[in-house]
């Protein structure tokens, strides 16, 4: 891949926002591992991201993104900006909008639906600067429209798409997941089922799905993602749901009940819980397993069932 950059440099720098959080920490150490990429882990915290970024061999830059001012100064010769911090529940383009404007690309792993709503507006931006900017790079929606791809069969018209995730108990949880959870549990939710926008609720439609070993059978809850807008039109697909769950369902039915809630309550704040329910969820770590996965369920209008999962790790 070729960056455009306004910098000379042997080698391209790439600053990573969140780097050191439970996503961005396996993206920094895999960059800093294959390539020849100046690394820079951009944060509010030096104390978690100094002795990070001296384990993986690179360096720590202070940045507060939420500041479009210091975000610009951070970007000072830097190539490229991965954004593994958020926010992308909100429709908040601050972080991209500062990137294209400082010549950096850009590349993010969001997944909020309303957040992948709002990127076209940064299009024509991005093209007058001439540079790269890449939204989504994610298990959601990248991969799952990478599954889709792969697994329809060339020119079938396709009946129904069903993506379900779910995630070992042992796993890191990142505080970006878990906010952009919590703002949608129990809110509305339109889903194309039929060829028509119905009306559910986030963490509805739960149902039970049987995963390849070692996994096996786990809940799955209605997600509110950008699948649900962009994979209709793309494989002309008359019904598209997205499904995530935890391997504890001490978890998927807590989180069920604060759906219910949210429904007595619309105006209840429930993103405010993040960090206590993240604490909260330590306590039961011991428990469960490292083993999650992304499965696909497709049928075409002929009647066929196609199937397709990842499971990690191996």
């Amino acid at each position: 891949m070729t960056f455009a950059t306004n910098t000379a440099s042997a080698s391209p720098t790439v600053l990573i926002l969140g780097g050191y959080g439970a996503f961005g920490r396996l993206i920094s150490a895999e960059l800093a591992r294959l390539t020849g990429a100046n690394i820079i882990i951009g944060g509010r915290s030096p104390a978690q991201g100094e002795p990070f970024a001296a384990e993986i061999g690179a360096t720590f830059r202070p940045v507060d993104a939420r500041d479009p001012v210091a975000l610009r100064a951070a970007l000072n010769g830097c190539h490229l900006l991965l954004n593994a911090a958020g926010p992308f529940a909100a429709v908040d383009l601050t972080i991209p909008a500062t990137a294209i404007a400082a010549g950096a690309n850009y590349i993010d792993i969001g997944d909020g639906r309303h957040y992948l709503r709002a990127i076209h507006a940064l299009h024509e931006s991005a093209c007058e600067q001439g540079v790269f900017a890449c939204f989504g790079a994610s298990s959601s929606p990248a991969i799952s429209a990478a599954m889709v791809r792969a697994l329809c069969p060339a020119g079938a018209p396709i009946r129904a798409i069903h993506l379900g995730l779910n995630a070992g108990n042992r796993n890191p949880v990142g505080h970006s997941t878990v906010a952009s959870i919590l703002a949608y549990v129990g809110q509305p939710v339109p889903v194309w089922q039929d060829g028509v926008w119905t009306g559910q609720y986030g963490w509805g439609m739960g149902e039970f799905a049987t995963f390849p070993p070692p996994i096996g059978r786990r809940r799955l809850q209605l997600c509110d993602v950008s699948e649900l807008d962009l994979l209709p039109p793309l494989f002309a697909a008359r019904t598209v749901t997205f499904k995530a769950g935890l391997e504890l369902n001490l978890f998927n039915y807590g989180l069920l009940g604060l759906a219910q809630l949210r429904r007595l309550w619309p105006t209840l704040d429930l993103p405010r819980l993040t960090n206590s329910l993240i604490s909260a969820s330590k306590l039961f770590k011991p428990f469960g397993s490292l083993h999650g996965s992304m499965a696909l369920w497709l049928e075409t209008e002929a009647g066929t069932h196609h199937a397709l999962a990842l499971v990690a790790p191996k």
